[in-house]
């Protein structure tokens, strides 16, 4: 169930570049939090993309400096352990190399931060949501 915003330099990525990397960050955010792929899960998977151009992205203080792309991923806290945290970061940074069109063998400016977030401090719908909730949804629970 993770929130995630990916903030990058304008021009980083295609239409459908953002297209294909909501859909491999949706899966590879539930797969780090070990929760299913059923609908429901994947609806509470959320992504916003915030371009920046690139002088309004500083770098040791300057302006302008190398395309670095940042991920914030909020989770429910636990979720994910620290091996899926390793997998995130690593399913993320080569979705990104391989959507961003960077070569392999070429390093990839990709930082992610990851904030757990407990569960009474993440409202849905005017209250909360248990971990149970997300883990186990019932069959017939409608995607939001």
């Amino acid at each position: 169930m993770p929130l995630i915003f990916v903030n990058a330099p304008v021009g980083t990525f295609t239409d459908a570049a953002r297209d294909a990397l909501a859909e491999e960050f949706t899966t590879i955010g539930l797969q780090s939090e070990e929760l299913p792929q059923h609908p429901f899960d994947r609806s509470t998977c959320w992504i916003y993309f915030r371009d920046y151009p690139a002088d309004r992205i500083y770098h040791g203080g300057k302006p302008g400096g190398t395309k670095l792309i940042s991920l914030e991923v909020n989770s429910f806290a636990g979720l994910p352990t620290t091996r899926g945290k390793l997998s995130l970061y690593k399913g993320f940074t080569e979705a990104i190399r391989k959507h961003a069109g960077i070569a392999h063998g070429e390093r990839v400016p990709v930082y992610v931060v990851v904030r757990e977030v407990e569960t009474r401090d993440w409202g849905v719908f005017g209250e909360t949501i248990t971990i149970d909730e997300v883990r186990t949804p019932h069959p017939d629970t409608p995607a939001i």
